[in-house]
């Protein structure tokens, strides 16, 4: 009897540092669903919770990082309907696209497209995912006294409706 309550014990003391770490990484993956604009963060969190490991950043910080394997993705689409791949060709082509040097707006791009959408009257779902397909087409622009805007360039105006239709049901 006492080999099994010590057993117990130790397992008990072993896992309460795994607990800990569960719920950073919880909060980690909730940070990075809510940056990305994420309908279902909580439960993005929880997923990437389950798939995360510590890495130790420069500097000797250490940071949670979910590897983007075919499971994680997988489940991520599965359970929570986040299409990790098709999110992350999107961020990709913005990058592409963008101007080297070119100041970046105050909450990125997505925070600039959830400003769009809020003037626009959108709100919820639909202003995510508005936020989400301009930062895809959105570029810098020149604006008066030197600043730099974004804006939808001329050129992409028709695929950037079209695509606004297809994946938000949102018509200009």
């Amino acid at each position: 009897m006492r080999l099994i309550w010590g057993m117990s014990f130790v397992a008990a003391c072993l896992s309460g540092p795994a607990v800990a770490q569960q719920g950073s990484a919880y909060s980690a993956g909730l940070r990075v669903a809510q940056s990305r604009g994420y309908d279902n963060a909580a439960c993005y969190a929880r997923v990437f919770a389950k798939h995360a490991i510590v890495i130790e950043k420069s500097g000797g910080r250490r940071g949670w990082y979910a590897p983007s394997t075919p499971a994680y993705n997988a489940e991520q689409r599965s359970r929570c309907g986040i299409d990790r791949l098709e999110d992350i060709a999107a961020r990709r082509e913005a990058q592409r696209f963008a101007v080297p040097g070119a100041p970046r707006p105050r909450g990125g791009l997505h925070g600039a497209g959830m400003r769009v959408a809020a003037q626009r009257g959108y709100s919820g779902r639909e202003a995510t995912c508005f936020a989400r397909v301009y930062a895809v087409y959105a570029s810098p622009q020149p604006a008066p006294r030197g600043m730099v805007k974004y804006a939808i360039p001329d050129a992409s105006l028709h695929t950037y409706s079209q695509e606004l239709f297809q994946r938000c049901g949102i018509s200009r």
